[in-house]
């Protein structure tokens, strides 16, 4: 801890990156001994594993981890908010936080919970998420807009790119920035 706090200059506080994954470990064969850890999401059959990294500059270090352990069961988000929840009290105080999550973890008690406990977001959402207008964020076509999305007590900023999938084709994915204003 004390390499990282070693990088925390004077002045303004540095940016801690909080990245937020659900990583899976592909399992073939039968495994009775873990067969209440293995199951399949997303097609993949594994352990799936909540993890959380810091990254400060150069570094990134993994953190923290737990096993998902399916439907039916605590969700990879709540998961994800109790470990972003019992950060070291050090570094948030010393850092501006900066929560990174990708779509698995942009269900909207995830994302007020990271608003509610002020930390800036860039989470990743479904193209189906609905304003509340009621028309899906896929119909919008401008990249910065502030929008308001069903269920967030919140404006976000919406923005989106382009992922370039196995077969040589692109895919859009949309993601939002949450930043809270100084108390």
């Amino acid at each position: 801890m004390s390499l990282v706090f070693s990088h925390c200059p004077l002045g303004r506080k540095a940016f801690l990156q909080v990245i937020v994954d659900l990583t899976t470990l592909e399992k073939c064969g039968q495994f009775k001994a873990f067969k209440n850890l293995i199951n399949v999401y997303n097609g993949k059959r594994g352990l799936h594993i909540v993890v959380l990294y810091l990254v400060v500059r150069q570094w990134r270090i993994p953190w923290n981890f737990r096993v998902w352990r399916g439907k039916e069961t605590t969700s990879s988000s709540q998961i994800a908010l109790r470990m972003v929840r019992h950060l070291p009290k050090d570094l948030t105080k010393r850092f501006q936080v900066k929560i990174l999550a990708d779509t698995a973890f942009g269900t909207k008690d995830f994302i007020n919970t990271i608003w509610k406990l002020k930390y800036h977001a860039v989470i990743g959402i479904g193209c189906n998420r609905k304003l509340v207008n009621g028309y899906p964020v896929k119909l919008l076509h401008h990249r910065g807009q502030q929008v308001r999305l069903v269920g967030l007590d919140f404006p976000a900023t919406l923005s989106w790119y382009y992922f370039k999938r196995d077969n040589g084709k692109f895919a859009k994915r949309y993601v939002i920035s949450a930043q809270p204003q100084p108390s």
